[in-house]
Formats: C-alpha cells, sequence, structure tokens
C-alpha cells in the first residue's frame, strides 16, 4: 500500500470527503498529474457511481453492428458493477444485455427480443475479465486511484500499473496517459471466449475524446479492442452520455 493511500473502512455516504493533495503523494507521477488534471482535488470520493453510455457493438469483424443505449451503475469501495443495455437494428429492440460483477464473480446475459436467452455465462474467465472491467472503467471515478483499493507501480513518465484483488484473483493492467495527464488508453491481458472456450488475448480500450461531467474532466468517448494474431479487432464503441456520483 503506498503511504499516502487512505482506507475506505467505515465510509458510508461518501467514502472520503475532500481529496486532498496529501492523499495523491507517493502515487505514480503519471497518475497524480492525471488526477490534478481531471479537477478531483478537493471533491469527495463517491461510494456509487451511475453512467449512461451510447454507441455500437459486434461479435465479430463479419457480424453486423448493433446500436446499444447503457445504464450502468458502480459500487466503489467493494469493487461492483451492473451494466443494462438495450440492443438496437433501428427503431427496433433486438435484445437485451447484462454484464455484471458482484462479490468478485462475472456474469454475462443476453436476451432476444427480451424473451429468450442466448447467452447466460460465468465462471473464473468471467470473474478475471470482469474485475478487469472495473479497474479499466475508474476512468469515469478517477479519485479512487488514490485509495488503497487499487495498488500501483511505476512505469515511466506517463505510464503505470493499477492492481486490485477479490478474495483469492487479483488483476493488472496498464494506464497510458499523455503529457497533459488525460488517460489514452488502458492495455491489458483478458480472457476472451472463443467459440466457448477461453484465450488469454491482449486487450486495450484506446480514448479520444474527455468531456466535463459533474464537475470533472472524464474520457467521454473511445473504443474496446482486442489484439489478435491476425490484428486488431474492434468489438465496440462508446460515447459517455452522463455521469452521476452519490
Amino acid at each position: 500500500m503506498l503511504p499516502r493511500q487512505r482506507k475506505l473502512a467505515g465510509a458510508k455516504e461518501w467514502l472520503i470527503e475532500g481529496l486532498s493533495e496529501e492523499d495523491i503523494r507517493g502515487l505514480p507521477e503519471p497518475v497524480q498529474r492525471s488526477l490534478r488534471r481531471s479537477k478531483v482535488i478537493g471533491t469527495n470520493i463517491p461510494s456509487a457511481v451511475t453512467v449512461r453510455q451510447s454507441g455500437r457493438i459486434r461479435t465479430s469483424r463479419a457480424s453486423r453492428w448493433l446500436n446499444f443505449t447503457a445504464h450502468e451503475t458502480y459500487s466503489v469501495g467493494k469493487p461492483g458493477f451492473l451494466w443494462k443495455a438495450s440492443l438496437e437494428i433501428g427503431p427496433i429492440t433486438a435484445g437485451r444485455a447484462m454484464d455484471s460483477l458482484e462479490h468478485g464473480h462475472g456474469r454475462i446475459q443476453v436476451k432476444l427480443l427480451g424473451l429468450i436467452n442466448v447467452v447466460d455465462a460465468s465462471g473464473p474467465e468471467l470473474d478475471q475479465g470482469s474485475l478487469l472491467r472495473w479497474l479499466n472503467e475508474t476512468m469515469w471515478f478517477p479519485a479512487v486511484w488514490s485509495t488503497d483499493v487499487i495498488s500501483w507501480e511505476a512505469v515511466d513518465k506517463n505510464s503505470a500499473v493499477g492492481s486490485i484483488t477479490a478474495g483469492a484473483l487479483r488483476v493488472s493492467g496498464e494506464f497510458r496517459f499523455d503529457d497533459a495527464g488525460r488517460l489514452v488508453d488502458f492495455y491489458a491481458d483478458r480472457y476472451r471466449d472463443v467459440d466457448g472456450a477461453f484465450e488469454m488475448t491482449g486487450w486495450t480500450t484506446p480514448l479520444t475524446e474527455h468531456a466535463t461531467f459533474d464537475g470533472v474532466d472524464l474520457p467521454s468517448q473511445g473504443s474496446g479492442i482486442w489484439i489478435l494474431d491476425d490484428g486488431e479487432f474492434e468489438y465496440i464503441q462508446i460515447r459517455v452520455d452522463a455521469v452521476s456520483y452519490s
């Protein structure tokens, strides 16, 4: 644990009230720079976060893109999330998807027309992927980077590796920043479902736009990419429409 990190035990509405410069001392320099740029110094670290999203998603290079709108809620002190999305073809809702992390366990469910289960998956590989997803998506509540939920290792002037633990599972990913302190990418090795079997695969989430939400400067547009032997496969393009803290 870094010397200036603050424990979250006993937190109620806010995990930490009034994040200060002292709280980020000892973090890798690019993480400090990003926290200052995002304007979270002096704000409270929330115990819960809500993000509204829109974009498009596909399952393979050959499959068509489906538009989606989504509502995602996060728990912060104990990593968790619930992502609910409507999948759309034109004006028609073709299906609904739910992705979750609860008590260290991940689960994905997809229903066509809201009725027919086509995916209902869980297991240790999904636990790993879901915990990595939560770590990645702390980009939308970056003040948690200053707490003992995440441990850090410096890499260079523009990158640092963050790690989190849930039970016996520990995952790590590299946060990549530009010189101004914007988070511009995240890289990790993550399990990918390949015809019912799982393969450890390079995973990256480049970010192309930033905007201000609830007074905090955050990534607002980006994509998810699998790094395959035959090249990159971009499977999701995402836009953040709103972020709120509680």
